[in-house]
């Protein structure tokens, strides 16, 4: 079951544990109750989704079942189980070719589950590709000797590619699994009959018909001609986002281009290839620089292509969104250049949104008749965020807070149908708040009749919706933060609201949008007050004698261009193994499994390549959760950044647990953002500013107790400077009243 589902609480598991109870004891329908009572309560729920999906499968209700599963696979797309669910039911509905195209990716996704190589085997299989089932089924059978159909699958591919020797090995096999099943003696009857020795066939056909089965002549399978087995180019591309949302980009551009070669005016499929391009985990540095080169080309590509037939595609803006290039944030690059040619293309295809009501939107900065007359400016927000989240926490929640409403109105737009406790107590905060589903076109409506003198993006890059949204001009001032870390590249954002300690003195050439360096941190921040809890790192398999060097970043934090500082932290920590006070680097698995492999295989391959064992001086662990999490880091030495792209909230989290965290202060504000927090601590001895820097610091702060102990006094005096700064909130009320002033003077002369 979805372990992160419990831990929102999104359904009371007492609930949820009855329809499971109820559902394994084949009571149906009264199962499907109780899933259809937790959707009620949150739609989101993945268990309940793709469980209510299962029964109607079970049901025989196979479009219902795509539907639910579908939708499952929308909430969670990293998990195998529900995808071979949904192969599950396209295979049972007669659709073969498309069941396999499935099965495939939940075996990317879990390459040693013998469902899902037994899944795989069979369709090839049904489709007459038996020579290229056997390999798979072989490595199913490798895994679980004792399966049953797995054997018998086997046996008839072999069988039928002209090797009766090991097909009546495979037959045997499924005897020893079943030996009251009467059928595998059949086959096995048929096996040595074809080999010539009769005697033990009538000795297995003897035992099949006292089992009470009397074998029929072997009917030749049905193998679908090339057109019915022919994936759809829909299929297709959603296999392929299922594949790309797991880091699965070669499996995923393969699937890409064959949509592409049956739908040529796709655009749909174009723009999702050129992203595609852009890995979450790279096996070495030069792959990043092709990327990039790969994503630069297909963009300018695609407007050249647009522009050519735009005419002739069904599809303008509805393309946009479905992937965004979220992963170029990860290149320690200037990415300005890429994301500007993208972002022209993005409010291209925008433009063409129908306006539900004339000058609404699609306009030119301008600022109407009554706004210029008004006592107070209309700020709105519009996030997927208005809820407990990281950029809620970090940057908007503080905004929202304390912006003086005796200048501003503010209003939210929600555009994510999740709410919680955070949503409504912002509720009660503002002048307007707009939480209803709808499409772009209604949201865009929506925010452009609220006739706002300035509208901001928290992020702009992680959601396809505020992509949408904010390559249109929907208000004559329109700014963006940090939420996602990088500059849009749009023509329809003006403002990139930043703070004076993330930023370097040249950072302006960074962004297509002009730079706010608002005063410190450019935010207002409350403490999490961080949990108590116990911690036996035993259990973590964790060492409890020597320092714990924590490296909580997400995989693709980790770019291969860093490699070599883990190596060289490793090969120093060794160095000290005569001493008490050697080290551990400790790694966190993520919730993508295949992400977490990839990353795992490159620092493996790295490490053996320099002579540096890899298992000596690390360790990967599981995620925690919150107050295991804080536990963990009271108990360890260094939190070590991640180099090129920090994290904002991790420091801050390991700074209220008095921890000392080792920064590396990069060229572009999002490398930056753990730097600048211990710049204005005024610990500069923690920010390195060299790789070469960053791993002496690291090894000496791990060899030196007296050192930690005395910054970690230092940050608890400190920490409270971090928190809770007013200035960076009037600074954004006089930058936003300055802009607004000019241009009402503008609509007024």
């Amino acid at each position: 079951m979805n372990k992160s589902a419990e831990l929102q609480g999104s359904a009371p598991r007492s609930l949820m544990a009855d329809g499971v109870d109820l559902h394994g004891r084949g009571r149906l329908d009264e199962a499907a109750s109780i899933y259809r009572q937790i959707l009620a309560k949150n739609p989101q729920d993945f268990d309940a989704t793709q469980l209510l999906g299962v029964v109607a499968l079970q049901q025989g209700q196979h479009e219902v079942a795509q539907r639910l599963i579908g939708a499952a696979i929308a909430i969670s797309p990293h998990d195998p189980a529900a995808i071979g669910n949904l192969g599950v039911s396209y295979m049972s509905d007669g659709h073969t070719a498309t069941a396999l195209e499935w099965f495939l990716v939940a075996l990317k996704l879990a390459p040693d589950s013998v469902s899902a190589l037994f899944n795989v085997g069979m369709a090839l299989q049904k489709l007459g590709r038996h020579r290229q089932a056997i390999p798979v089924l072989q490595k199913a059978l490798s895994l679980d000797p004792n399966h049953y159909d797995v054997c018998i699958r086997l046996g008839e591919c072999l069988a039928r590619t002209g090797e009766p020797r090991e097909a009546v090995d495979a037959f045997e096999s499924a005897t020893l699994a079943d030996p009251r099943a009467a059928a595998a003696w059949a086959k096995l009857a048929a096996a040595w009959e074809s080999l010539g020795d009769q005697v033990r066939a009538r000795e297995c056909f003897d035992r099949a018909r006292q089992l009470g089965h009397v074998p029929e002549p072997e009917a030749t399978p049905v193998t679908e001609d090339a057109q019915s087995s022919r994936p759809s180019a829909h299929l297709l591309r959603q296999t392929a986002y299922a594949l790309l949302a797991n880091g699965l980009n070669e499996d995923a551009i393969d699937r890409l281009r064959r949509a592409l070669e049956i739908e040529p005016m796709s655009l749909t499929t174009r723009l999702v290839l050129a992203i595609a391009h852009l890995q979450a985990i790279y096996q070495n540095s030069a792959a990043i620089m092709t990327s990039r080169e790969d994503f630069s080309k297909s963009v300018a590509e695609i407007s050249v292509w647009y522009q050519q037939h735009a005419g002739e595609i069904s599809e303008h803006y509805q393309a946009l969104g479905v992937l965004q290039p979220f992963s170029l944030a990860y290149h320690p690059f200037n990415n300005r250049e890429l994301l500007s040619s993208y972002g022209k293309l993005c409010a291209t295809l925008m433009a063409t949104l129908p306006a539900k009501a004339a000058d609404q939107y699609g306009l030119p900065a301008a600022m109407s008749r009554s706004a210029a007359a008004r006592d107070r400016i209309r700020l709105g927000i519009a996030s997927p965020h208005i809820k407990e989240h990281s950029v809620w926490n970090a940057i908007t929640k503080g905004w929202v807070d304390h912006i003086d409403r005796s200048k501003f109105e503010i209003y939210l737009f929600q555009l994510n149908r999740d709410t919680d406790s955070e949503t409504e107590r912002a509720r009660s905060l503002v002048t307007h708040v707009d939480d209803t589903r709808m499409d772009v076109a209604g949201w865009a409506q929506a925010i452009a009749a609220s006739d706002l003198d300035a509208l901001i993006y928290p992020s702009v890059g992680m959601d396809p919706l505020t992509q949408q949204l904010a390559s249109l001009r929907l208000a004559p001032i329109q700014a963006v933060t940090w939420g996602h870390p990088e500059t849009t590249g749009f023509p329809t954002v003006d403002l990139y609201l930043s703070a004076e300690f993330l930023e370097s003195p040249t950072a302006d050439a960074h962004y297509s949008e002009r730079l706010i360096r608002l005063p410190n941190l450019g935010v207002y921040v409350e403490s999490l007050a961080p949990p108590e809890a116990d911690l036996d790192l035993r259990v973590l398999g964790l060492p409890d004698d020597e320092p714990l060097l924590l490296c909580p970043g997400t995989p693709f934090k980790y770019s291969p261009l860093f490699d070599h500082v883990w190596i060289e932290i490793a090969k120093g920590l060794r160095k000290q193994l005569f001493r008490k006070s050697r080290g551990r680097l400790v790694f966190f698995r993520s919730r993508i499994a295949t992400m977490d492999r990839a990353l795992e295989a490159r620092l493996r391959g790295a490490f053996a390549a320099a002579g540096v064992e890899f298992d000596a001086n690390v360790s990967i662990i599981a995620s925690l959760d919150r107050p295991r999490y804080y536990a963990l880091m009271r108990r360890s030495a260094l939190l070590l950044d991640t180099l090129g792209f920090s994290g904002f909230n991790t420091a801050i989290q390991g700074l209220e647990c008095d921890l000392p965290v080792l920064a590396f202060e990069g060229e572009f504000m999002r490398g930056r953002l753990a730097s600048g927090l211990l710049r204005k601590l005024d610990l500069p001895e923690l920010v390195a500013t060299t790789a070469r820097q960053f791993v002496d610091k690291a090894l000496d702060l791990a060899q030196s107790g007296a050192k930690r102990d005395k910054l970690r006094i230092a940050i608890a005096e400190r920490k409270d400077m971090l928190f809770r700064d007013l200035s960076a909130v009037r600074a954004l009320e006089e930058c936003l009243t300055q802009e607004v002033d000019r241009l009402r003077a503008t609509r007024l002369a």
